[in-house]
């Protein structure tokens, strides 16, 4: 019989990995000019700069993510041209496929543009959890075997 054992990324990937994605998430934030109004522009543009500058780790930022995630969906929102019903497959299984009928909404070209910022967000935000996680869980560890 085969084991197969999860291959865990090092601590060093989860940080690069968010590193990279801090900086992509800034690229494309600045590219769509994220923010509805002057004030959160300006906040979007502080918000990235310590992740364009590589430090997507220092605590005092950590806060601004979550409103970053608010002012995506005000954003996103005032990009929507209308709604249309689209059948979402639910499951599948031997009488066929199952599901129900939604409203989805239709984004404008800049709508497209900023579902792909907000992607971006959500891994990044994936990867600094992971990787804050994995640090965590390393310094539990040291104080478990020395006490």
């Amino acid at each position: 019989m085969f084991s197969k054992e999860a291959v865990q990324p090092s601590l060093d990937d989860l940080a690069t990995s968010t590193i990279q994605l801090g900086r992509e998430l800034e690229r494309s934030a600045r590219a769509v000019s994220l923010g509805g109004n002057s004030r959160d522009h300006g906040f979007v543009a502080r918000t990235m700069r310590h992740l364009a500058e590589r430090d997507a780790f220092d605590q005092r930022h950590a806060a601004s993510l979550a409103v970053l995630q608010d002012l995506m969906e005000a954003d996103l929102a005032s990009e929507v041209l209308h709604t249309e019903r689209r059948f979402i497959e639910t499951h599948l299984d031997r009488n066929g496929q199952h599901g129900e009928v939604r409203d989805c909404p239709v984004y404008s070209e800049r709508g497209q543009k900023l579902l792909d910022v907000q992607r971006t967000l959500q891994r990044f935000i994936a990867a600094y959890d992971a990787t804050l996680d994995r640090i965590a869980a390393e310094r539990a560890l040291r104080r478990l075997l020395a006490g």
